[in-house]
């Protein structure tokens, strides 16, 4: 029993269908980001110190022990983080975590430089970027709640001197008395938030379309390229196959092993009298398949009541079902002898020459056959005509066992 995600609401999975190696990328680059980030507004700090832009205190003993302690369990909390990616198969909860991290970092970062007016609020951007980058949009705007929670916090526990105010930069000393410029930053500061959460939700949701419609692409060439492949590879049984059996046996197999398929079937027409079961392949065990007609004789004669395979044969029509207990044309002797399961079924026809029909079958629980492997099939059925008919003409064996006669044609 599969347990609910107790952060599903935060969206879809953290990883997109066969995307987890472009989400490291992401989490990487995030990473390499905190490391330049973190040395970054130390350094700032330091260099406004040197240059008078701040209070005297900023370049106390004490001050800068703290800064630098503050700089290295950010950094130790980054290289910790770099190894659990790597380890972790979940990684939305750790995701979650770090950039929890980040807006307490951050919160701690303005509240030492001057609160609400100080100029690192912008630091809040990175982690709702992140947030919407690395899980869902609705990360951004969770974070930018969170942020906006912290930052009114600050605001107003200074304001009711439960804190006491962080005085850094000279220059903007004072300006948190100012009640008009105290609201105006404040209610800037919180529309900024969530109005860029609103930016990098769109962004990045639009990033991550493109990249599904990208791979949906990729996948829909790949599929096209393996098809005509195993077109090829069904014309060069030729080269390597003396007998009709062969390269039926061969071509089957490549079917089946392209379809995912859990049986396949080929009826040959005799002298347009009857349809002949002349091969089964089928899985019985996990990675063993089967090749016979053992135990089970089948002709169908070619006749519109004696069957869905016979119409195929002489309509010359592919049919694919579902429901084939449904269907008005099953042939119930021959469904108690090959059993009952969603099939498809495509006529193999070379110019006026009905050489057979190939049947697919996958069982209930592995599902029906696609509309998408029902066309492949009708495709293959006409290659693989072109096969098995020039080996027909050439197999004395066959010829002689069947009484094959190809001159005839419908």
């Amino acid at each position: 029993m599969n347990r609910p995600d107790p952060l599903g609401f935060l969206g879809e999975s953290l990883t997109f269908p066969d995307s987890r190696e472009e989400v490291l990328r992401n989490i990487k680059l995030i990473i390499r980001i905190r490391f330049v980030l973190s040395p970054s507004i130390f350094l700032i700090l330091a260099v406004s110190a040197l240059f008078g832009f701040t209070d005297s205190v900023a370049l106390s003993k004490n001050q800068i022990v703290v800064n630098s302690v503050n700089l290295a369990v950010i950094l130790l909390f980054n290289v910790i983080y770099t190894i659990l990616v790597r380890k972790l198969e979940n990684l939305k909860p750790l995701v979650l975590f770090q950039l929890m991290i980040d807006v307490i970092h951050f919160t701690l970062t303005i509240y030492k430089t001057g609160g609400v007016v100080s100029p690192f609020a912008f630091l809040y951007f990175i982690v709702i970027f992140s947030g919407s980058m690395l899980i869902t949009g609705k990360t951004a705007y969770l974070i930018a709640g969170i942020c906006s929670f912290l930052y009114s916090l600050m605001i107003i526990l200074e304001k009711r001197e439960f804190i006491m105010h962080q005085d850094f930069f000279i220059p903007l000393s004072g300006l948190e008395q100012n009640p008009s410029y105290l609201i105006l930053s404040w209610s800037f500061a919180i529309f900024s938030f969530f109005a860029f959460a609103a930016l990098a939700s769109y962004l990045t949701g639009l990033i991550h379309r493109r990249e599904r419609e990208l791979k949906d692409a990729n996948k829909t060439l790949n599929k096209k390229h393996e098809t005509m492949l195993l077109l090829y590879r069904t014309s060069r049984a030729l080269n390597s196959s003396r007998t009709v059996r062969e390269v039926v046996d061969y071509i089957l197999s490549e079917l089946m092993e392209y379809l995912v398929l859990d049986r396949s079937l080929l009826y040959l027409n005799i002298n347009n009298e009857y349809l002949h079961l002349y091969m089964v392949k089928q899985w019985q065990n996990p990675g063993k398949e089967t090749s016979s007609t053992e135990g089970i004789k089948v002709s169908i004669p070619l006749r519109l009541d004696a069957g869905l395979t016979a119409r195929s044969a002489i309509l010359r029509e592919a049919y694919n079902v579902d429901k084939p207990e449904e269907s008005p044309y099953i042939n119930r002797e021959l469904a108690l002898k090959i059993g009952l399961n969603p099939f498809a079924l495509a006529p193999m026809v070379l110019r006026d020459t009905v050489v057979g029909v190939i049947g697919i079958d996958r069982s209930f629980k592995n599902g029906s056959i696609t509309e998408e492997e029902f066309r492949i099939l009708q495709v293959f059925a006409n290659q693989a005509a072109i096969t098995i008919k020039s080996l027909e003409d050439v197999d004395t064996e066959f010829q002689k066992e069947y009484g094959v006669n190809r001159d005839l044609t419908w």
